[in-house]
């Protein structure tokens, strides 16, 4: 680092330096000559000199140093993932942006050890949410105007010694069915929700056939149950139960189609009303009333895990409950807003 001033000889100016600050005109204040991070030579330092700039910082690379834009995009690309863009660095600084729509996956134990190098800052988007293609998904940053080779070979060796540190998981397309007894969701309100399930899974990729809307009997749902079973659904949707009556038809129902409920209700708010359960090797989710109708809730929480192959099973819904009480649609996919869910 030097600290130049009018005095200084041309003797010892650097063969090429960068400017740790602006440097501003001093008949103009306002007025920017050069601006902080540009490369200078020494006519151009001479030359500022001459124009009254009082002083000027300097930093002088060492023979191993990298420039702070080039360490940057190196950066970024260690720690870019499947799914994940580096961009060119720019003001020492290169962002990582999603190429696909996906779930966003963040290697914490890797940040926190690229955040422990010296001149080294990384910053991501909350992970374990939806995203679109184009989200900027994280920063890397180079603090000084250089790092030291050993520097990037540390980021290099923290971005390896486990997973991605920054990925993105597409959504695998998965067929599921939907069964409730439908005199239960009266006035339009089963193809009300049909449509608002349809739209969500198709979000994702995924498609919601077939809907089956039954009596409200354990016989005829647990038909109901075998139907889309056999109908090769992945994941059975069920709704119209009341979560407080564990002999409900659509839980009996289930249980005479040879499945199981594994647990009533799910730490998601809105969403405590759901429930889990088993035909065989079909996992069954039930739904709370709100999760019928396009309203963020517990629903959203659970699509995005289950169909990036997260099984649906207790310990799934106990990772929910930190994060779980969803205070506005932040944590969700956009098809809730009309205008950013265009396929």
């Amino acid at each position: 680092m030097l600290n130049l001033s009018p005095d200084t000889r041309v003797s010892d100016l650097p063969s090429e330096a960068i400017l740790c600050h602006d440097v501003r005109n001093p008949l103009q204040r306002s007025e920017i000559l050069v601006r902080k991070g540009t490369t200078v030579h020494p006519h151009e330092i001479r030359e500022l000199l001459e124009r009254g700039a009082a002083e000027m910082h300097l930093a002088v690379a060492e023979p191993n140093d990298v420039v702070e834009d080039e360490a940057a995009s190196r950066m970024a690309t260690a720690i870019a993932g499947p799914g994940v863009v580096a961009e060119p660095g720019h003001f020492g600084q290169a962002s990582l942006r999603s190429t696909e729509r996906g779930m966003l996956r963040v290697e914490r134990a890797a940040v926190d050890r690229l955040n422990m190098l010296e001149g080294v800052l990384v910053l991501t988007a909350e992970p374990d949410r939806p995203v679109e293609a184009g989200t900027t998904l994280g920063v890397i940053k180079c603090a000084p105007l250089f790092l030291p080779e050993s520097t990037l070979a540390g980021v290099d060796a923290a971005a390896r010694s486990g997973g991605p540190v920054v990925e993105l998981q597409p959504f695998r397309a998965r067929r599921f069915a939907l069964v409730a007894p439908a005199e239960r969701l009266r006035g339009g309100a089963f193809e009300r929700a049909r449509a608002a399930l349809s739209g969500a899974l198709e979000w994702y990729g995924s498609s919601l056939e077939p809907v089956i809307g039954a009596e409200a009997s354990v016989a005829a749902l647990a038909a109901a149950y075998h139907t889309v079973r056999h109908a090769g659904a992945e994941f059975i949707l069920a709704a119209g139960a009341s979560g407080t009556d564990p002999l409900d038809a659509v839980f009996e129902g289930l249980r005479e189609a040879g499945g199981e409920v594994t647990q009533y209700g799910i730490p998601a708010e809105p969403g405590t009303a759901c429930w889990i359960g088993r035909l065989e090797s079909v996992p069954v989710l039930g739904l709370a009333s709100c999760e019928l109708f396009g309203q963020p809730g517990a629903l959203d929480l659970l699509l995005p895990r289950l169909l990036t192959d997260e099984p649906l099973d207790q310990n799934l819904l106990r990772r929910l409950a930190v994060g779980g009480l969803l205070q506005g649609p932040s944590r969700v996919a956009p098809y809730h807003t009309p205008h950013l869910a265009a396929k």
